[in-house]
């Protein structure tokens, strides 16, 4: 599920848009926290700026989208196609002085591979509420950042929110990961290196069981590497729809690495998750996922207005222990893989923005019933979706 976060060096400091690919990075001389917005996303524009007293310059900004979808073995309790409300949220950030906040809200839905979808009425209130992120941060100088609140949770790589992304849906590495955590956080940078800790409640379970290190490098003025680690530190019998009992008491590992050309971009990151057996909460053996995805992205026309820009995910995810007695489900039955490749054209002018994507799921050595279609035994999926929308 967050990212997904990838929270060293690519977290928004200026707003919600502050590093894409074409080419605004951000400041030098801002420390970087999950607490704000990661950015893998292509879509870019500029935010209002208010003066409020005493606040001070206070950005504005929204995206308003809708996507539609159609579908191949479509599960039972899912959709063969459907259109609904992507995003309708505003973003409020206060990114100066020695007291910083940042404030998201409104209605989002949260599309993935391989899953069944939700709609954003049902998901919003079934998930994060209509405040998903809201932090405050304590930025004493240039290196240093304490953050607060409901803030993007360590582990992974993609973002929670469609129009943060570079696709449309998340991926089936993003499935594994947590998406928004309740906690804190402390980050450092001291020039290309970056660092950050963090307490909090990992899968939005209201309980403080979770921590989280992070270490970033940027390698030269094009590429940068970093490893996350992030994981539950005592056990937690929640199991919810946003607190599933098995990730929420999971271990989560990333080796992620990114180059940035003129035109094209270039993102490779391995995950690895284990989940230790625990029978006095109901996990009765451990299971573990490994994966592996490279995100590309071709920029095949720029201007100042916006461009046409040609984003790849490629993946692939397998879990073992299989031959154990009660392995836990992480996938499509104990010991199933899968892999996927998903290409969505995004055109951008000015404010207005519309993308089409094709992707495509295969799995295998899936278990009965647990996989695609009406009975659960197909092993495949393909979906066509459509998002368009307008970003203030």
């Amino acid at each position: 599920m967050r990212i997904s976060s990838y929270i060293i060096w690519a977290t928004l400091s200026g707003w919600i848009y502050s590093f894409s690919v074409f080419g605004q990075n951000a400041p030098e001389d801002q420390p970087l926290s999950s607490a704000q917005p990661l950015s893998t996303q292509l879509l870019i524009t500029q935010p209002f700026q208010l003066e409020f007293a005493p606040l001070g310059s206070v950005n504005i900004s929204a995206v308003v989208s809708g996507i539609g979808m159609a579908q191949t073995n479509a599960a039972p309790n899912d959709y063969h196609a459907y259109a609904d409300l992507a995003n309708a949220q505003l973003v409020l950030q206060k990114e100066t002085g020695l007291i910083q906040f940042y404030l998201q809200g409104g209605y989002y839905s949260t599309p993935s591979l391989g899953t069944t979808y939700q709609r954003a009425s049902l998901q919003t209130k079934e998930s994060f509420g209509v405040l998903p992120l809201a932090s405050v941060s304590v930025v004493p100088d240039t290196h240093w950042r304490l953050s607060a609140g409901k803030i993007n949770s360590f582990g992974g790589y993609e973002n929670t929110f469609t129009y943060q992304n570079s696709n449309i849906d998340r991926g089936l590495l993003w499935n594994q990961t947590s998406n928004v955590s309740k906690g804190f956080e402390v980050s450092y940078r001291e020039g290309a290196l970056s660092s950050a800790i963090t307490l909090n409640d990992g899968f939005y379970s209201n309980q403080l069981s979770w921590m989280g290190a992070s270490l970033g490098y940027q390698l030269n003025a094009r590429s940068d590497a970093s490893v996350v680690w992030t994981g539950a530190i005592k056990a937690n019998s929640t199991n919810t729809f946003i607190t599933p009992l098995l990730q929420n008491n999971s271990q989560i590992f990333n080796a992620i690495y990114s180059y940035r050309a003129d035109h094209w971009s270039v993102t490779p990151y391995l995950q690895y998750t284990y989940v230790p057996a625990n029978p006095s909460i109901g996990i009765l053996s451990s299971a573990q996922t490994m994966g592996a995805a490279v995100l590309t992205s071709y920029q095949v026309t720029r201007s100042a207005t916006g461009g046409f820009t040609l984003p790849l995910r490629l993946e692939y995810i397998g879990s073992g222990n299989k031959t154990q007695v009660n392995t836990p489900n992480l996938l499509y039955g104990p010991g199933s893989a899968a892999w996927s490749a998903t290409i969505t054209p995004t055109y951008q002018y000015q404010r207005t923005f519309i993308r089409g994507e094709l992707s495509y799921v295969q799995a295998v050595k899936t278990s009965a019933g647990q996989a695609f279609g009406a009975a659960g035994n197909a092993t495949n999926q393909a979906r066509i979706m459509l998002e368009m929308g307008f970003l203030y």
